[in-house]
């Protein structure tokens, strides 16, 4: 039986003659709610064989499979369909009370066989509409069957629950039916670690992050599980608290680094939500001025993204070579950040160029950075046209990182696509093509700003802070400053963009107004482990702050 989680009074009875079989239903619901499904899964299969009679335990494994927020293929739709099936069937037959045997018809309109036959924005409506008179039925007195009706609706609009900023409204009609829903619950049990977790994902997109910092902080000190962890980061990111952030995701590593010691599984989909925290590490890092741990982490990160890591695939999904080659891209995103022009063109450049498209494609925009700015512009334009040569592998149209593509050439709405224009900027403006050069950088921040909603946000150093930085070293104070204000107000309180702000207000004589940013920098930068001195660091010419 597990014995990495502390579950503490956290659970839901079930219809069992067996204290085992009950104590794994327990432990499967919170990876359920962890969004650990394949260990859910497992942990519900264990619990049949101490308890062959558990209906619940066919529909929980039943659920694990079906699709979720991060997941809408779900793991296995054939076995969700039959284990639906056998729920309903049993619950004929043997002995479960009124809400299981609710829940199990509600859950039939999940699946259809063979998977694909019937539209899945179908079944998911059919879905909801079920769950909603579960809901009104069990949910003001049961948290669990509020958070499985809130995970119906969240299942609607996977990370389009709101319009892109900065309008944030909802998107859908259920957006605000979901969110009364889990702040009704919340109301009345303010732990509960779906709940939380759900509304974290359901308010993190709106204008209004901040509302969920009750739950964040709920999930911070709570049960030992490192997705739930790491969720707090989520909302800590849009409201500009970095240290927290970190510090978040740091334990999140650990708890799954001591999952995996303690059972072993470290190649599944779950694969995705450990390596992600390092990735955020290294992210929040990167915002609080701390090369030295952002470094650490991305490092980390890009050991665990081997060859025999790509080739991992779950179900019918690749998702080693659709998901988790992306994240070998990191270091050079965090070098970039911090100005670290000598190590970008010392650092190896991986040489499987079938395994590591993406990864090679952020090398050869780093390295035309790095050449750009310290004036080998020769090199610079070999770099950028090993770079272009590198989106031409056709395997790009199935690489992502989480919700973004890496390259999309039809709609140029790709991770990469953003490097190229910051790429492009960098290179013209080194050369002294100083209009061609701001193009290719206005055109950088429209694509950062319309890429998919995503945490991390896809491009994780925003190109607004290479734009104002270059702005500001040519005397256009102005417009650095509209630049900088639009940033802060997606990046909270972020360091590098107050130093922005500062110096931009300074070179306009608004003495005041650069006081108060100026101080803001300086609490914000706190923690930083380098010497800022802009908010782009290609930026060699702005004076001393």
């Amino acid at each position: 039986m597990s014995t990495y989680l502390n579950l503490r009074d956290f659970g839901k009875t079930v219809t069992t003659t067996s204290v085992e079989c009950q104590t794994l239903i327990n432990h499967g619901l919170l990876q359920l709610f962890g969004y650990n499904h394949e260990e859910a899964i497992r942990c519900f299969e264990k619990a049949l064989h101490f308890d062959k009679n558990c209906v619940m335990a066919h529909y929980f494994i039943a659920y694990g499979n079906a699709p979720n927020y991060n997941n809408p293929d779900g793991l296995d739709l054939a076995t969700g369909f039959e284990e639906s099936r056998k729920a309903m069937e049993e619950a004929k037959n043997g002995s479960v009370c009124d809400w299981e045997m609710d829940l199990i018809k509600a859950q039939l309109q999940r699946f259809c066989s063979p998977p694909g036959s019937q539209p899945s924005t179908e079944l998911d409506k059919n879905y909801v509409n079920e769950m909603r008179q579960v809901y009104q039925k069990y949910g003001k007195e049961d948290a669990d069957i509020a958070a499985f009706f809130a995970e119906a609706l969240m299942q609607l609009a996977p990370w389009k629950l709101w319009t892109p900023p900065p309008d944030s409204k909802p998107a859908i009609p259920e957006t605000e039916e979901l969110i009364l829903v889990l702040e009704t619950a919340l109301k009345v049990y303010p732990d509960h670690p779906g709940l939380c977790h759900f509304y974290i994902h359901s308010i993190e997109l709106s204008s209004t992050p901040e509302k969920a910092l009750p739950a964040a902080d709920a999930l911070r000190n709570g049960l030992e599980h490192g997705h739930l962890l790491h969720m707090p980061s989520h909302i800590d990111m849009w409201v500009g608290h970095y240290k927290e952030a970190i510090e978040a995701n740091k334990i999140a590593v650990d708890a799954n680094e001591l999952y995996v010691e303690k059972t072993g599984h470290d190649n599944d989909f779950y694969t995705d939500y450990r390596v992600h925290n390092y990735l955020f590490v290294a992210w929040a890092a990167m915002f609080n001025g701390q090369y030295a741990t952002a470094m650490k982490y991305a490092i980390a990160l890009e050991k665990q993204i081997t060859v025999e890591t790509t080739t991992l695939v779950v179900g019918s999904i690749q998702l080693g070579v659709m998901f988790l080659e992306s994240y070998a891209c990191v270091p050079w995103h965090v070098l970039i950040r911090f100005g670290k022009w000598q190590e970008i063109l010392n650092y190896p450049i991986k040489e499987e160029k079938d395994v590591y498209v993406s990864t090679i494609a952020t090398a050869h925009y780093a390295r035309a950075v790095a050449y750009a700015v310290t004036g080998q512009l020769k090199d610079a334009e070999a770099e950028r046209s090993k770079f272009y040569n590198s989106l031409k592998n056709e395997t790009f149209k199935d690489r992502y990182m989480h919700n973004n593509l890496m390259h999309d050439p039809k709609h140029h709405r790709g991770i990469l696509d953003v490097a190229e224009a910051v790429m492009n900027g960098e290179v013209e403006y080194q050369k002294g093509n100083i209009e061609e050069g701001f193009k290719h950088l206005r055109l950088a921040v429209e694509r950062d700003t319309n890429l998919m909603y995503d945490e991390p946000w896809g491009w994780m150093m925003p190109s607004r802070h290479v734009l104002g930085a270059l702005l500001l070293e040519q005397g256009r104070a102005a417009e650095a400053e509209v630049v900088y204000q639009e940033d802060l107000n997606q990046y909270k309180n972020n360091m590098w963009s107050l130093l922005g702000l500062y110096q931009a207000l300074k070179q306009q004589g608004k003495v005041e107004e650069a006081k108060v940013a100026q101080d803001l920098f300086q609490k914000a930068s706190v923690r930083a482990d380098v010497n800022v001195q802009a908010s782009c660091l290609c930026a060699t010419k702005i004076c001393c702050h």
